[in-house]
């Protein structure tokens, strides 16, 4: 009889952790920070009955999303990159300009995947601490001399927002590629994304995933010189963009950013609301300029398990740098924030 043994991995993915799977089911989703209106109502309507065209390849780099995204930030096509969420495309531009055993550096913390991403492409991560205010460093970051430099406008999983002159900076004098991710931009003012071509060493990424509600649509670019542009698609590869994800998409750009900026409006004053009722209860979250907030707690895990007993699914972080303990939840429909601050109250009673 034959016996049949699986190969070895990698031996370095024993230090990368797997994503955690599912958290549940039956509850109200406020740990993925996604739109909790729903999705956008014409990107819904673009792909109803669109099932006869999904017998065909999708065009291999987005090429009609492109085109509508031009537009939309004043760029030329040749300046956007589409990809599987903006996350397959901030992998696709690590891969591309930095090598095997290069530096990367990002403010700590930030989104859970760079880490992550910087381990499996082999570069030599520099994570750099925010300061007690959550203000960049620029000043660490340059000093990393990295081939890659991570930013995140408002971070996730702060909420902050990072100062204009801070970011400036660091593009000014960064020697490699510097990587913004403006997931949640359309929560607050100002956006790098039209100036990003004429900044040679600047890509900025955005995701239809938050503000138009797309999430399990998968949908993100970036927008950055042609020559950027040109190398990253390289990296991704065609194909990766799916045909009734960007229907959708192109579909959200053209008739739904009136729908999208005003549940973006309606979170913003929702989340005000939020942050004055948890401060009432001695829980001040930090200061957000997402669709989320984050609030340090004594025991993140209990408050969790009181927002499940209410319906609600909350992310939980036991040792975040700078913060400790915390629990990030979503903004949406003030009736659900108002079953937040009952699991608050009852948690922190």
């Amino acid at each position: 009889m034959t016996v049949f043994r699986v190969p070895p991995p990698r031996p370095d993915l024993a230090t990368v952790a797997r994503i955690p799977g599912e958290q549940g089911s039956g509850s109200i989703e406020l740990g993925d920070s996604t739109n909790l209106w729903g999705p956008c109502p014409a990107a819904v309507d673009a792909i109803r009955g669109m099932t006869g065209d999904v017998s065909r390849y999708p065009t291999r780099y987005g090429s009609d999303l492109k085109k509508v995204l031009a537009v939309y930030h004043g760029v030329s096509p040749d300046e956007v990159v589409t990809g599987c969420g903006s996350d397959d495309v901030i992998r696709s531009a690590m891969g591309a300009f930095a090598a095997w055993g290069n530096r990367m550096t990002w403010m700590d913390p930030t989104f859970v995947m760079t880490p992550v991403f910087a381990r499996l492409l082999g570069l030599d991560a520099r994570p750099v601490q925010f300061t007690s205010g959550f203000a960049i460093d620029a000043a660490a970051l340059l000093a990393t001399d990295a081939a890659v430099t991570y930013l995140c406008s408002p971070n996730n999983p702060t909420g902050t927002a990072a100062a204009p002159d801070a970011i400036a900076s660091v593009i000014d004098a960064a020697r490699g590629l510097v990587l913004l991710d403006e997931a949640y931009a359309d929560y607050t003012d100002g956006t790098w994304a039209n100036r990003a071509p004429r900044h040679g060493r600047l890509l900025v990424t955005r995701t239809f995933s938050k503000s138009f509600g797309l999430a399990g649509l998968r949908v993100g670019y970036g927008i950055g010189h042609a020559d950027v542009v040109a190398a990253i698609e390289k990296v991704r590869g065609p194909f990766t963009l799916n045909a009734l994800a960007e229907r959708a998409a192109c579909a959200a750009i053209i008739d739904g950013v009136p729908w999208m900026r005003a549940r973006a409006a309606e979170a913003v004053a929702n989340r005000e609301r939020l942050v004055v009722e948890l401060s009432a209860l001695g829980a001040p979250p930090v200061p957000s300029a997402a669709n989320f907030v984050l609030v340090p707690v004594p025991d993140a895990r209990a408050v969790a398990a009181v927002a499940l007993r209410h319906g609600l699914l909350v992310r939980t972080f036991t040792a975040l740098p700078v913060v400790g303990e915390a629990v990030r939840t979503s903004v949406g429909p003030w009736p659900v924030m108002e079953r937040v601050i009952a699991a608050f109250r009852e948690a922190l009673s």
